[in-house]
């Protein structure tokens, strides 16, 4: 392939040989990797991006391709994070093959996205080590930057563990009658699996959170504006979020570490800088004066309640969360 189609900006998906997008990839994977393996692996790899630039980004040229289309990738593989479809290492795995095709294509590292630390990924153990969740102080400096839907629905998730989808589609309405009339919300759309859940009230401040977002929402069936498709809707509010530095799955980390302290008395790994394990367990018991075995049940019985309110099926996946 002649190294001056490759310079020549005019030259679509940078002269690699294809007009396609997903073919242009593999053929950049041929040229810039060894191992064959690697190459059909990354392949299969560069044809799930690629499917979503061309569908959800309306993006068929890696020349088009910049970092904020990278961005919305990572936000897609996380949502996908959180509905069980993937796993952390998957998740990684994907982003990070689109930064080696677009570092081949392009003969430069200018756009790439690390899968952690900027596309807020969770490690590949599943295990933080890292507190990921959205500060008071940062939460507080979005609501006052965002507009007034946004803002309801980052208070949502921060309060009631909503997944973005969850507080997208939610009919606030109804939620604030259940609430009031249970205590409990029945979080049922957008979510995982299509499996429903129930979110138990606990704190007064839950259900002002509940009476703000249903008049923000007004007439309207959930928090989606009538004249908008989700799709639609999904991909301005991420670009309004995204401004403010912050992650709508950071606020749903807000909540499973405030939850689990409400719980045990004692706050979550990741929190405390303490390793997830034996040595948890061990500052549990010192924290509340009972023995291993004990600190033991409590952190397990802890986890399985947050990850109920979170509509996870496995305890495991708190690990993501509290550490």
């Amino acid at each position: 392939m002649a190294r001056c189609d490759r310079e020549n900006p005019d030259v679509r998906n940078f002269g690699l040989g294809s007009r396609d997008l997903d073919r242009a990839g593999q053929y950049a994977l041929r040229e810039g990797m060894q191992s064959y393996s690697s190459i059909s692996t990354m392949a299969d790899r560069w044809s799930k991006f690629a499917a979503f630039s061309q569908q959800e980004l309306g993006v068929s040229d890696m020349r088009r391709l910049d970092t904020d289309h990278l961005r919305q990738y990572g936000d897609h593989l996380r949502e996908r994070l959180e509905r069980g479809e993937i796993g952390p290492a998957t998740a990684q795995n994907l982003l990070s093959t689109v930064n080696r095709v677009m570092e081949i294509a392009r003969g430069d590292r200018a756009v790439r996205l690390d899968p952690v630390r900027e596309a807020g990924l969770p490690e590949r153990s599943g295990v933080a080590t890292t507190d990921r969740s959205v500060s008071q102080h940062d939460h507080q400096s979005a609501l006052a930057a965002l507009p007034e839907r946004l803002g309801a629905m980052i208070e949502l998730q921060r309060g009631l563990g909503l997944r973005f989808e969850e507080s997208a589609k939610i009919d606030a309405r109804s939620a604030l009658a259940r609430a009031e009339r249970t205590g409990q919300i029945r979080v049922e759309h957008g979510t995982k699996g299509g499996l429903a859940r129930d979110v138990p009230i606990t704190r007064p401040e839950q259900v002002n959170t509940l009476r703000q977002v249903a008049a923000v929402q007004g007439a309207d069936r959930s928090m989606i504006p009538a004249q908008q498709s989700y799709a639609e809707f999904r991909c301005e509010a991420y670009q309004h979020i995204r401004a403010q530095s912050i992650q709508c799955h950071g606020e749903r980390h807000a909540y499973a570490q405030a939850r689990y302290e409400t719980l045990t008395g004692v706050v979550c790994p990741v929190v405390a800088g303490i390793k997830h394990g034996r040595a948890h367990i061990e500052h549990i018991a010192a924290q509340l004066g009972i023995n291993a075995q004990e600190a033991r049940a409590i952190d397990q019985e802890a986890r399985l309640q947050v990850a109920s309110e979170l509509g996870h099926g496995r305890v495991d996946v708190t690990n993501a969360y509290l550490g």
